[in-house]
């Protein structure tokens, strides 16, 4: 594949991943050790990666030893998996932000992914179009991330699944419930919908009061379960 095309857009993201990244602590779990090595370099946080290992049982362990923000892990990894990491990271520390690389797109791995709880799940040969930039963007923001196949797969697990929602959302809330999805912050959504921070505020409340949401995520997993939130 040439992602000549794609250099500058790629360097523009390393940017907007800094910006997301900076306050964050981030434990990357991948089956290659090159890979893991080249991101540990590129990071555009360094010092945010407070881990970096090659097998499940590395990551979980270091899971719990420094509860991290956010856990990054591939598919295939040198011993077990990222799945079943990603599921057992997430009853050790159920407040952890997960984003899992697959090697494929599969509707049942994505399905089996989002069921374990993935806030985030890319497939690796989508990297280059600056999909991980998005990911991590609504991963880090409380939203969450899949392709037109992965809302597909969501639709068809549990997750999200609860009470009717008890009004329809409003016009504007509608599009503040898609930026959320995205990982937006308020302030950003502030100046994307040209209101005020606090009017954001107020529309969340709402939100979450309409659709019986816990929270941001939950909110942005029902908004893709009822179709509320489209996938560009």
């Amino acid at each position: 594949m040439d992602i000549t095309p794609h250099i500058s857009d790629l360097a523009a993201s390393r940017d907007q991943v800094h910006n997301l990244m900076a306050e964050t602590t981030t434990v990357a779990c991948f089956g290659s050790r090159a890979l893991l090595s080249l991101f540990v370099c590129a990071a555009p946080v360094p010092q945010s990666v407070v881990a970096a290992v090659t097998t499940e049982a590395e990551g979980l362990d270091r899971v719990k030893q420094h509860r991290p923000v956010f856990l990054f892990a591939t598919e295939q990894l040198e011993s077990g998996n990222g799945l079943s990491l990603v599921r057992h990271a997430h009853r050790e520390h159920p407040e952890l932000r997960t984003l899992l690389i697959l090697q494929s797109a599969s509707a049942q791995l994505l399905q089996d992914a989002l069921e374990a709880g993935c806030n985030g799940v890319v497939v690796e040969s989508d990297l280059a179009q600056g999909a991980m930039v998005d990911a991590i963007r609504a991963v880090v923001g409380g939203g969450i991330y899949a392709d037109r196949l992965g809302v597909e797969a969501l639709r068809a697990t549990r997750r999200g699944e609860g009470p009717e929602p008890l009004e329809a959302l409003s016009a504007r809330e509608h599009d503040v419930l898609k930026w959320l999805t995205r990982g937006y912050t308020n302030k950003e959504m502030a100046e994307a919908l040209n209101v005020s921070a606090e009017t954001i505020k107020t529309h969340i409340s709402n939100i979450l009061g309409k659709l019986q949401a816990r929270d941001r995520t939950h909110a942005a997993v029902i908004g893709l379960r009822l179709g509320l939130v489209t996938v560009d």
